[in-house]
């Protein structure tokens, strides 16, 4: 299958992997097994997508797929983050819902994402059958069965009602904040200042039209893509700036400065303000490259911690099945029982807000707190771009010979849910993941001292570097 299946549905280069031709494989495959689920309303679909290019021609034609199998066909009618569609089925009663979107990978990318009738990322095992199914379609149907109908609506509208109905909306308004909302290009929008504004708190939109280039970089909110929002934060003297990604399930974060505020620390503050201030209760479900500082919270709070393969539909079924109220991962994508077992951007981004409203703090304040209460971590990433065989090799080898020190700390333990992690006691730890979507090794390492991460991460790369050079693969 030239459509690879990853953390979360299928991407690929557009007009290479990424096709008319795939997208009705898959959404053909979708739609057999979509008849097949419960709970939920089968009869109907929603088909959502995201501002990148070819996206609204991709999804008009999975709806076709669908309308001619038989299911009748919400689709929306411009773009939307991918949260929206989760929020619709849930809203709906629906089976499932689909979503064209490559997320936060380069431009030149684009996919299909399936959500749940929960309102979250589809499991494993339903990738799985759509997956088979589109290896052995079965044979074609007899007869010529009547198209159902596909309908263009306006999905943005409700859920951006629905995102300002979760949040004290009054005392956002009033707490006088100033910050850049970035949209990256992406699904968001101006979602975010049309929400917020009607009060003191001043919301700055920035990259909120449509670029299917993103402006050159990848719409991924993390530091290296952040620049430009850094660079407008100083200049106009704002207090922090938040951002999503492409398809707004995630979240990033920047100080005044225009600082990168570590997801594993924002993570903890939205954590820490939905038990202890709006009350939430329950398990907490982190993704297995996730801050130690998360078990911290989770032991202060009382509340059980469960670690999930990567991935966040791993992290959706454990709160589908009410075994945690609240989840997150290190790549900025958080959710909370009372809105949707699902990633979203933008309502993550109104709860920071709003923790900074109700606190009365600002947010070098709130992270000095957190920073007192339970330590600090420093926390770092690289992409090591190589060929899936020499990083999967890699890997194994990792696993097969773990060091006795890296950068001289000491490797305690090894563990391999989703990668393999060498861990450093309970000061940190070094993890290497081959990416479910890109030819990418993943190296992160996290560690109570900051000089201590960059040197064990340039350790990881130069032995990945040395290992494929003796191998003869690299």
């Amino acid at each position: 299958m030239s459509f690879p299946l990853g953390t979360d549905g299928w991407r690929g280069i557009i007009a290479e992997g990424c096709t008319f031709r795939m997208i009705e494989r898959v959404a053909a495959a979708t739609a057999a097994v979509y008849r097949e689920l419960s709970p939920g309303d089968t009869s109907r679909i929603v088909v959502g997508h995201d501002p990148r290019f070819f996206s609204p021609e991709f999804a008009r034609r999975a709806a076709e797929t669908f309308a001619r199998a038989g299911t009748e066909v919400l689709l929306t009618d411009g773009a939307i983050p991918t949260p929206a569609v989760s929020f619709h089925v849930h809203e709906l009663g629906l089976a499932g819902g689909v979503a064209i979107t490559a997320s936060h990978n380069p431009g030149i990318y684009n996919g299909f994402k399936i959500k749940s009738h929960f309102g979250g990322s589809a499991p494993p095992e339903l990738y799985q059958r759509v997956a088979r199914r589109m290896e052995n379609p079965g044979p074609t149907p007899a007869g010529e069965m009547p198209a159902a109908p596909i309908r263009a609506t306006d999905l943005l509208t409700p859920y951006r009602e629905a995102l300002a109905s979760r949040v004290d909306l009054s005392a956002i308004r009033a707490a006088g904040l100033s910050f850049l909302a970035d949209s990256m290009h992406g699904a968001a929008g101006t979602m975010l200042p049309d929400i917020v504004t009607g009060g003191r708190t001043r919301a700055v939109p920035f990259r909120a039209g449509r670029d299917p280039l993103f402006g050159g970089v990848n719409p991924e909110p993390i530091a290296a893509n952040l620049a430009a929002a850094a660079e407008r934060v100083r200049a106009e003297s704002l207090e922090f700036a938040v951002a999503q990604d492409g398809d707004a399930d995630r979240l990033g974060v920047l100080d005044r400065r225009g600082g990168f505020v570590s997801p594993h620390r924002v993570l903890a503050l939205l954590l820490l303000h939905a038990y202890r201030r709006r009350g939430l209760t329950g398990g907490i479900a982190k993704t297995f490259s996730t801050s130690l500082l998360i078990d911290r919270i989770a032991a202060t709070l009382g509340v059980p911690l469960h670690e999930t393969a990567i991935g966040f539909k791993y992290v959706a079924d454990l709160m589908d099945r009410g075994e945690a109220s609240a989840g997150g991962e290190e790549s900025g994508g958080y959710a909370f029982a009372f809105h949707l077992p699902e990633r979203d951007g933008v309502l993550n981004a109104l709860l920071l807000i709003e923790s900074l409203a109700l606190s009365g703090r600002d947010l070098d304040g709130a992270l000095a707190e957190l920073a007192a209460e339970f330590g600090e971590f420093s926390y770092g990433r690289r992409d090591v771009h190589l060929p899936v065989s020499v990083v999967a090799a890699f890997v194994q080898h990792a696993r097969d010979e773990p060091p006795a020190s890296v950068a001289g700390e000491k490797v305690t333990a090894v563990r391999d849910k989703d990668g393999v992690k060498y861990l450093f006691g309970e000061k940190g730890w070094l993890l290497h993941r081959l990416s479910g979507t890109e030819p990418i090794i993943r190296l992160y390492c996290e560690h109570e001292d900051e000089a201590t991460v960059e040197r064990v991460l340039e350790e990881a790369q130069e032995r990945l570097e040395r290992f494929a050079s003796i191998k003869g693969i690299g």
